[in-house]
């Protein structure tokens, strides 16, 4: 298998094999073989590559270590054995801990260094699965690094017929009949590369993939959870009492206020705990559990959602979703999503809304923008399935707006009086950043940084107003103000004030882009408008007024509109008050590659609004 360096030069290293052998019965089990054997080239990844380690789930799966050799390109065996093994368990993370079953296997390796060939093959058996009959396997032909032969077998009895997804396939699969199983098998070589595009959508003709999953349905995924969680929606004396206490408490005299009073309840005052522990994957704890526990996963508090909901006759479902928010819809498989949200109707005739209780700062009637136009599926009371495109909020719903009213004297001395605010899926930043009371120790923390992107480090900030980010009613708005001593550079009869990051924008930034979209060759991705500039307008409004008399040299006014969003800075003075208006909306969309020549451009117009300062003119002296 063994390749002449000089054929890949300047690549790291070389996958001589990739391959799998993936074996699959109707009841979801499934025994999955991989076999990877790379030629190494750099030093740096002879490091990475004597250190290997391989997951699963130990209480379901079990895993084999086929053999582990490295060798010399003459055949000649360095090491037939990795020279130190070891088995762990899965740390929990401490930021949201996942509780899990899944163990390490660990690989030290002997021997590698450049030149030599890597050669490593593991099994991993799938006993019990989540859901009968379910199982999901994708094969990814080609990506970023070569590969010199890519090849995948499936394996399944001649009367089941998985689903099979080939995308951008250049190469025909063979099929063999025997001992009354069927055998498919894909193998290339030489295999085409691809780099990674900026702004590249998913949606593309590039990479190859071959999907693997049982002949379901998403009634099928939508009935199987529906009798996991059927007897979890039961409130228990102790969960009504301390619903109707928190709904009475909230002063709710409508069912939106009912809703809304237990949404918060839920996404805020439980807290986030991702279990993973046994069915605990899968099927959701009982309300009293994560009420006396004070904590629960995305399914436990959904499910306590959903069941108070249901306590006052407001219809409420769970919905399963991809946190990605990229599910292939026509791959019904419950491994498609790792999300549960709840869907509830504000009254009997009105659409879902839906609500994510883990997002503790978008308020009732949002969800996060990751998931926004994309699938799932509402699971019915009855095990019924409803399948649902979440909503996509108006580009102008979200907003970011900053306004600066900057007062400046003949002496240089500035006072600024600064208000930022923000509407829709752009303000749950500020409401995290704010979530928290700010003490002392924060409150200086913020202000340090709010001087230096405002003007210089001796600036001072004080009347400083934030919100309660887990207040939904309050607007998330923070007003401050900023004096700084002496802002004005002298240039001959000339005084230059510089430009703030507030003054300057995205221009510098876009203009370095446009460069380097230039330096690369044809692209091959489409184009996610959403990616080049976010789905969300952004406005800047400064207002200076000057000293008596005083005139300013206004940079030019820019602006520039294409497929994936608009772009304006517009100057102005009248009598003694200058104005920047600044206005950033981006789009959504997929586009063809060949329209990253639109993209150039406009990153290029946009570039040439960067000025360093605005040249100012004081008033003649007689």
């Amino acid at each position: 298998m063994a390749i002449d360096p000089a054929r890949f030069a300047g690549r790291p290293f070389v996958t001589l094999l990739d391959e799998s052998q993936y074996r699959v019965e109707p009841d979801g089990r499934t025994v999955n073989r991989t076999r990877q054997v790379v030629q190494v080239l750099d030093q740096q990844v002879a490091r990475t590559l004597s250190e290997r380690a391989y997951g699963y789930a130990a209480s379901h799966q079990s895993l084999r270590i086929d053999w582990v050799r490295v060798l010399k390109p003459t055949g000649e065996v360095v090491s037939d054995r990795a020279a130190q093994e070891q088995e762990s368990q899965l740390p929990a993370a401490m930021t949201n801990p996942v509780y899990q079953d899944q163990k390490v296997r660990r690989l030290s390796l002997a021997g590698v260094a450049v030149g030599t060939i890597v050669d490593v093959a593991v099994t991993i058996e799938e006993r019990v699965p989540s859901r009968a009959g379910d199982f999901l396997f994708r094969w990814n032909v080609n990506g970023a690094d070569p590969i010199v032969r890519s090849r995948f077998v499936l394996d399944a009895p001649l009367e089941f017929t998985p689903r099979i997804v080939e995308r951008n396939l250049n190469f025909r699969r063979t099929e063999v009949v025997r001992d009354g199983r069927r055998t498919l098998s894909w193998a290339t070589n030489d295999v085409a590369t691809f780099q990674p595009e900026l702004f590249a959508s998913d949606s593309n003709g590039v990479a190859m993939t071959i999907t693997v999953a049982p002949p379901s349905a998403w009634s099928d995924i939508a009935r199987w959870y529906a009798t996991l969680a059927r007897d979890r929606y039961t409130i228990t004396p102790l969960v009504a009492a301390r619903v109707d206490s928190l709904v009475r408490a909230s002063g709710a005299r409508t069912r939106r206020d009912t809703i809304r009073a237990v949404h918060r309840w839920v996404a805020q005052d439980i807290r986030y705990l991702s279990v993973a522990l046994g069915i605990g994957g899968y099927q959701p704890r009982p309300p009293e559990e994560t009420l006396t526990t004070g904590f629960g996963d995305c399914k436990d508090k959904t499910t306590l959602f959903v069941a108070a909901m249901r306590r006052y006759a407001i219809p409420a479902n769970p919905v399963l979703l991809s946190l990605s928010g990229k599910p292939d819809r026509g791959v019904p498989t419950i491994f498609q999503f790792n999300h549960a949200i709840a869907a509830v109707r504000e009254s009997d005739r009105a659409p879902w809304t839906f609500a994510d209780l883990t997002a503790e700062y978008v308020p009732f009637g949002s969800i996060p923008p990751n998931y926004q136009g994309a699938f799932g599926i509402v699971v019915l009371p009855d095990g019924a399935v409803e399948e649902t495109t979440f909503p996509i909020p108006a580009i102008d719903a979200s907003q970011s707006l900053m306004r600066e009213v900057l007062d400046l004297d003949s002496t240089g001395r500035a006072t600024a009086r600064i208000t930022e605010e923000a509407l829709g899926w752009v303000a749950d930043g500020m409401r995290a950043a704010l979530g928290i009371p700010l003490d002392s120790a924060r409150r200086a923390t913020i202000t340090r940084s709010i001087a230096q992107r405002t003007f210089t480090s001796d600036a001072t900030v004080d009347s400083l107003v934030t919100f309660d980010g887990k207040n939904f009613a309050a607007t998330p708005r923070v007003t401050y103000r900023v004096v700084a001593p002496n802002v004005l550079k002298r240039v001959g009869e000339a005084r230059l004030l510089p430009f703030t990051p507030a003054f300057l924008g995205p221009a510098r930034n876009f203009r370095l882009l446009a460069q380097e979209l230039e330096s690369r060759g044809a692209r091959r991705f489409p184009l996610d408008a959403a990616q080049i500039l976010a789905p969300a307008v952004t406005i800047t409004d400064i207002r200076i007024t000057l000293p008596l008399g005083w005139k300013a040299e206004l940079p030019k006014n820019v602006s520039t509109t294409s497929f994936f969003g608009s772009y304006s800075s517009t100057w102005t003075q009248e009598g003694g008050e200058v104005r920047l208006l600044r206005r950033v909306s981006g789009g959504r969309g997929i586009f063809p590659p060949e329209r990253i020549a639109e993209v150039i451009v406009w990153l290029k117009t946009v570039g040439a609004d960067d000025y360093e300062f605005l040249s100012l003119r004081p008033a003649p002296v007689h």
